[in-house]
């Protein structure tokens, strides 16, 4: 039998089990934190910076999947060295259930961040002034890849996120497409996450 054919099979024997047990719409919200830790140094964290409230920033994440296309955007506040950071990542992606006991998915989209110092004063990532208009201008994509263990109605979900080198809509309309502001950074600059979400559809 011809390879293709064989390799064709052996995509469907695959993809037809994985897509008969997952959903076909999911719609779940819950709460999320992240150590603010970059991964490069993450591992030579101590207890004392594990346990350390000012190490994390909290917040909420919804998420909408349909098929095997996923949505999500996490919201996150927490203590800067100056003040109180803001931030919030859009993605829009794939997801995959594996049997309805575990999700793999990994998105891209616009993350934007505003730093309330406190002289009252607003500034962004690059601690240029915020400029609110500016937001999905120059909010530059980040990745997201996520790991769930899915619990009945309840998703305990761990994520990683990375920016790009620089892919914003302002980069493209000033200096037009360069396909490698899209590539991630570099890996270690990433951070961990996790959310435990409760499905409402």
């Amino acid at each position: 039998m011809n390879k293709k054919i064989w390799v064709l099979a052996l995509a469907i024997c695959l993809l037809v089990p994985v897509t008969m047990s997952a959903e076909v719409l999911d719609f779940s919200i819950g709460g999320t934190a992240q150590y603010k830790v970059d991964a490069g140094n993450a591992g030579a964290s101590t207890a004392e910076d594990l346990m350390n409230i000012d190490n994390y920033s909290f917040g909420a994440e919804a998420r909408v999947k349909f098929l095997i296309l996923e949505a999500s955007d996490i919201a996150l506040i927490g203590p800067a060295v100056d003040g109180w950071e803001v931030s919030n990542l859009m993605t829009a992606g794939l997801s995959l259930d594996l049997l309805n006991l575990v999700r793999l998915g990994v998105g891209l989209g616009p993350e934007f961040y505003a730093n309330f110092k406190s002289d009252g004063s607003v500034v962004d990532a690059n601690d240029d002034l915020f400029v609110f208009t500016d937001i999905f201008m120059k909010s530059n994509c980040t990745y997201k890849a996520n790991v769930d263990l899915l619990l009945g109605g309840i998703t305990l979900s761990a994520n990683y996120t990375i920016p790009s080198k620089g892919f914003n809509l302002d980069n493209i309309v000033n200096n037009g497409f360069n396909a490698d502001d899209l590539l991630p950074e570099n890996f270690e600059n990433g951070r961990f996450g996790v959310s435990v979400l409760i499905s409402l559809i």
